[in-house]
């Protein structure tokens, strides 16, 4: 029975280094991987290349193997590759010499890592965009389709420069977001912790100070010492029922109908739901505007575009506005009929359509939500920030009124 499952499990796939020969008769490295040395130097064979050597590569762990979030490559990273290399290329610097130049200066060892091997792949007869596919974990599907129709073009380093402006927009306005949610949370999670240990340790000292003078005890004093009993009572209870929440919560939102209804909650939310929802439409804007411009037709954008859309909602319903795109019905037709596209995007979808200017209404209608969306975080802020300033000062003030009116009760008692 287990040399049974043992059998049916499949192979482990184990990573080969080659060397071979190409067609010209000059050799190439690289690595491979395949269940078994032979296997390896079949798909070598495959490539159209000569095996020379095939050999295991030592299996290690690298620290940024094992911790890809903090050595991994930082979106910035490839902000700057892009705007960078277009400056090169601009400046009349081949890309394989501009690729050198970029390695010579990064201080990131995974990033330098990739940039060898896309050097490499190009001086072994590959196109840019066909050694950036390589790397689907820094380039993404539309960033390679789009270099490679900018290749086509002779337009690559004014495509270049537009996805380096958007990334650089889309990196910012999550930076802010970020700056400008940080204070109110750090202020609410420390006047929460601070009211929970005040709670759990010195009132139950003056609890009991309170109750052995036998003295009537203010409205505000009683309610926290109700709040403050109840919590050092059923204080497991409620960490389990906190900690079963969140499980409950994350779970939920990992399911895909979960997830669907939280982001379509996300987008309708009354003080989070307008910002979002402005960032969200001024993605699908730049993205579909820069794929326009770059030659990719509109039928191949729609089925691409949901894919870089991380609302679920919205994927979805672009997906359905790609369906009905497919029969001939356009896209501005299939967006009125779905209510999380605004009316403005849709009418300006609707004259580009009828006039050819499609790629030009979305740039215009990308740079006004954008701007949309990052007035509305500023304004989200300007309330949440006293929003939350008031309710630690409405907190930390019921506390002390609540523990300095019983010592003019005490000090009575004593006259």
């Amino acid at each position: 029975m287990a040399e049974s499952l043992k059998a049916s499990s499949p192979a482990k796939l184990i990573t080969y280094s080659y060397v071979a020969l190409d067609t010209a008769n000059k050799p190439v490295k690289g690595t491979i991987k395949a269940t078994s040395e032979a296997l390896a130097g079949r798909l070598i064979t495959e490539r159209g290349l000569r095996p020379v050597s095939v050999e295991a590569a030592p299996s290690r762990l690298a620290l940024d193997q094992a911790l890809p979030s903090l050595f991994g490559i930082k979106p910035r990273e490839v902000n700057a590759f892009s705007r960078q290399l277009a400056t090169l290329i601009e400046s009349g610097i081949t890309i394989t010499a501009s690729l050198e130049l970029m390695y010579q200066q990064s201080s990131s060892r995974a990033f330098k890592k990739v940039l060898s091997t896309i050097g490499d792949d190009l001086r072994s007869g590959l196109s840019f965009s066909q050694a950036l596919t390589k790397h689907p974990t820094v380039f993404d599907e539309i960033y390679c389709r789009t270099i490679g129709l900018a290749e086509q073009t002779g337009k690559l380093e004014v495509i270049m420069r537009q996805i380096a402006d958007f990334q650089e927009k889309q990196s910012e306005a999550m930076k802010k977001l970020k700056s400008a949610l940080t204070y109110p949370a750090v202020i609410l999670s420390l006047g929460i912790v601070v009211a929970i240990i005040l709670m759990t340790t010195a009132l139950p000292a003056l609890i009991d100070m309170f109750e052995q003078m036998k003295v009537d005890l203010p409205l505000p004093t009683r309610i926290l010492i109700g709040v403050s009993n109840f919590i050092n009572g059923n204080i497991l209870y409620l960490a389990g029922g906190a900690g079963a929440l969140a499980l409950l919560a994350i779970y939920f939102v990992k399911q895909p109908t979960g997830r669907l209804r939280f982001d379509r909650f996300l987008l309708r939310a009354p003080v989070i739901g307008p910002p979002a929802h402005s960032a969200v439409i001024g993605r699908f804007s730049r993205t579909t505007s820069i794929l326009l411009g770059a030659g990719l037709s509109l039928q191949e954008i729609m089925e691409l575009v949901p894919s870089t859309i991380g609302n679920r909602a919205m994927r979805q319903s672009l997906s359905r506005v790609s369906q009905e795109l497919v029969r001939g019905e356009g896209i501005s037709q299939p967006m009125a009929k779905d209510n999380l596209f605004p009316p403005l995007l849709t009418q300006m979808v609707m004259v580009g359509e009828e006039s050819n200017t499609l790629g030009s209404s979305l740039s215009v209608a990308a740079d006004f939500y954008e701007t949309d969306s990052s007035e509305r975080v500023a304004a989200m802020v300007r309330i949440i920030q006293p929003v939350a300033t008031v309710l630690i000062a409405a907190l930390v003030g019921f506390m002390a009124v609540a523990v300095i009116l019983p010592m003019y009760s005490i000090t009575g008692a004593f006259e």
